[in-house]
C-alpha cells in the first residue's frame, strides 16, 4: 500500500519537477526553500505521514508532490455577518469578482451536521513520453472531518488515467489506444486501481494532526478580513520559521483552504474571499467550465515567485461557492509551455452530512498487485 501511494505521488508530479533532470529549475530551489523554512520536528512528522489531501495545489506555487505530503491548516468560523449589497461578477477587476463571489457565498444557509464531506476530482497533466499527447492522471479523493471530535476521515481512489483533450484523445486513438502509459518511471493505467487506501483516526497509517491547529482553536476565527489576515498570520507565526514575506503566503494559503474546501461558516467563507480579495495581481477571467462542464467564473491568483504557477480559483455564477481550482505554468521550459495546464482540482461534493464514513480502520497493506484489465470507452473522454 505504501509504493501504491508513492507511485501516485509520482504520478501527479508535473514534468517539469522531474528530480531526475540535470540542472534544478528555480521553481524547484524556491519551493525546497519553501519547505526548509518550516519547523524542524513538523517536517520530519509530515515528511512520513500519508498524504491527506492528494494533489491540492496551494497558492504558494509548492509543486504537487510537495503539497501532497504537506497537511493544510484547518480553520473553521460561527458567527456570520449580514453581506452588503453584490458586486457584479460578470465584469470588472479580479478583486470585483472576489467581493461579488463573497457576496453571493455569505447568503447561503449555514448548514449542520456531525461530518463534514467533501469529494474532489484531481487531475495532473503529463506529456507521454515518445508520443504526441498528453494524458491525465486522475485521483478521487473523499474525506469526512467530524471538526467535533478533532477527527478525520479519508478515502483515495485511482479511476485511471485519460487523453487530457479532445486532441489528445484523437492522437491518443492514432497510437492504438494503448491502455497504460510509463511516466516519469511509473505507469498508470486506463483501468486505474480502484481504492488506494482510506485512513481512519487513530490507525497505524493515520496522519499527523490534521493541520498544525487543533479544531477547537477553529471557532475563534474572525470574519472580518483585515482582522482575520491578523489572526492567521500570528497562528502560522507560532508554528513557522520564516521570514515574513514567507508567513504572508502561508496566510494566502490558509485563505485559499478556507475559500474551498474546509468547514468554513458562509461568513468565514466569504471573508477569506474578501482577504483574497486584497492580494495585489489578482485579475479576472471572466466565464469559465470546470472539468465537469458547470460554467462559473473564474480569478487568477500570482505566485509568490516569478515564474511560480498560477492558481485559479472556479466559483458558481449564482451562489458563489467554489467549484475547483487550476495551476496553470507561467512560462516555458523544462518540459512545458507557458499558459499550459499543469493540474486541476473539481469539488463535486460538499456538505454536512449525519451518513457516517463506510470504514472505521486504515486499509491493510494489500502487497504487489496489478491493476484490472479494463476497455476504454469508444465514447469521447471527458
Amino acid at each position: 500500500m505504501k509504493n501504491d501511494i508513492l507511485h501516485r505521488l509520482t504520478a501527479a508530479r508535473p514534468a517539469h519537477l522531474d528530480p531526475d533532470r540535470p540542472t534544478p529549475s528555480p521553481v524547484r530551489e524556491e519551493e525546497l526553500a519553501g519547505v526548509m523554512t518550516r519547523p524542524r520536528a513538523t517536517r520530519r512528522a509530515r515528511a512520513t505521514a500519508q498524504p491527506r489531501r492528494v494533489g491540492r495545489p496551494l497558492v504558494s506555487g509548492l509543486a504537487l508532490a510537495t503539497a501532497m505530503a504537506v497537511a493544510a491548516v484547518l480553520i473553521a468560523d460561527t458567527t456570520p455577518e449580514k453581506p452588503g449589497p453584490a458586486p457584479s461578477a460578470t465584469s470588472g477587476s479580479g478583486s470585483q469578482v472576489l467581493l461579488a463571489a463573497a457576496s453571493h457565498v455569505g447568503q447561503q444557509p449555514a448548514g449542520s451536521g456531525t461530518y463534514w464531506y467533501v469529494e474532489e476530482h484531481l487531475g495532473s497533466l503529463h506529456k507521454v513520453p515518445g508520443r504526441n499527447y498528453s494524458v491525465a492522471v486522475r485521483t478521487e479523493q473523499r474525506y469526512w472531518t467530524a471538526a467535533a471530535k478533532n477527527k478525520q476521515w479519508s478515502q483515495l481512489l485511482d479511476p485511471g488515467a485519460r487523453p487530457a483533450t479532445k486532441a489528445d484523445e484523437a492522437a491518443w486513438k492514432a497510437d492504438g489506444s494503448p491502455t497504460s502509459w510509463n511516466l516519469t518511471g511509473e505507469t498508470v493505467t486506463y483501468a486505474g486501481k480502484g481504492e488506494i487506501q482510506h485512513d481512519a483516526p487513530g490507525g497505524t497509517a493515520d496522519i499527523v494532526t490534521m493541520g498544525d491547529l487543533p479544531l477547537r482553536l477553529l471557532v475563534t476565527l474572525p470574519t472580518d478580513e483585515q482582522a482575520l489576515r491578523k489572526r492567521l498570520f500570528t497562528l502560522v507565526d507560532k508554528d513557522y520559521n520564516a521570514p515574513e514575506k514567507i508567513l504572508d503566503r502561508i496566510v494566502v494559503d490558509t485563505a485559499v483552504q478556507l475559500a474551498t474546501t474546509l468547514p468554513s461558516t458562509p461568513a468565514l467563507r466569504a471573508a477569506a474571499y474578501r482577504l483574497l480579495a486584497t492580494e495585489p495581481g489578482v485579475r479576472s477571467l471572466g466565464d469559465v467550465k470546470d472539468h465537469t462542464g458547470r460554467t462559473g467564473y473564474a480569478v487568477a491568483l500570482p505566485g509568490p515567485y516569478e515564474h511560480a504557477p498560477e492558481l485559479r480559483l472556479i466559483f458558481d455564477k449564482s451562489t458563489g461557492m467554489p467549484l475547483g481550482t487550476e495551476t496553470v505554468a507561467t512560462r516555458g521550459g523544462d518540459g512545458v509551455s507557458r499558459g499550459e495546464l499543469l493540474s486541476y482540482t473539481t469539488i463535486t461534493s460538499m456538505k454536512w452530512t449525519e451518513e457516517a464514513p463506510p470504514f472505521d480502520t486504515d486499509t491493510k497493506d494489500p502487497g504487489p498487485g496489478s491493476a484490472p484489465v479494463e476497455e476504454p470507452d469508444a465514447e469521447a473522454v471527458r
